[in-house]
């Protein structure tokens, strides 16, 4: 990938969708640096996704992701996997298209409820009283959302192996319609 043309690859989608399993071994693939943006807010707070949401509520984790995100956009060379909700907000959306391909990653939700057990560590679904029901909800709230980006990929029936060769393949094809 040259740098001038891709300077980063930013992946979007629903828990479960594969964007940290999936970013890591893209980015170990083209010699990239992964960066997780759950991972590092979680750093930043210093304990986890579920308890940041218990502890502090959803609109604090949505303001510190939102701020890691434009600390990305100096950099380049990364494999940016994005928290489920990232692109609900207009201003992460708008950060990552300076600096990024949107790559969108989708999933059946039967393959999302069973990819993301066990749910106690997932905030949005462990409450819950119907998992399955909530992932279709939330699924259906984000749908406008995840329509920012420029490709999108169906992961429910690919191994990791065929999801990476194919994200590479759709990158690659990819034609740049806005400068960097």
């Amino acid at each position: 990938m040259r740098e001038h043309v891709l300077p980063n690859v930013a992946l979007i989608g629903f828990m479960g969708t594969g964007k940290s399993l999936l970013g890591q071994m893209l980015a170990q693939r083209w010699g990239w640096q992964f960066v997780d943006t759950d991972a590092m807010v979680e750093e930043r707070v210093g304990c986890s996704v579920a308890q940041i949401f218990e502890r502090l509520g959803e609109p604090f984790f949505r303001q510190m992701e939102t701020e890691i995100l434009h600390k990305l956009e100096t950099q380049r060379q990364l494999v940016i996997a994005t928290g489920g909700g990232a692109p609900t907000r207009t201003e992460n959306v708008q950060s990552l298209r300076r600096h990024a391909v949107i790559l969108l990653l989708s999933a059946e939700p039967e393959v999302i409820l069973q990819r993301v057990q066990p749910i106690a560590s997932r905030p949005k679904l462990a409450s819950a009283p119907d998992p399955m029901a909530e992932i279709r909800r939330l699924l259906k709230e984000r749908e406008q959302a995840y329509s920012c980006a420029d490709l999108h990929l169906n992961t429910s029936r690919l191994s990791p192996e065929q999801a990476v060769a194919r994200i590479e393949e759709l990158v690659k094809q990819w034609k740049a319609t806005r400068p960097f």
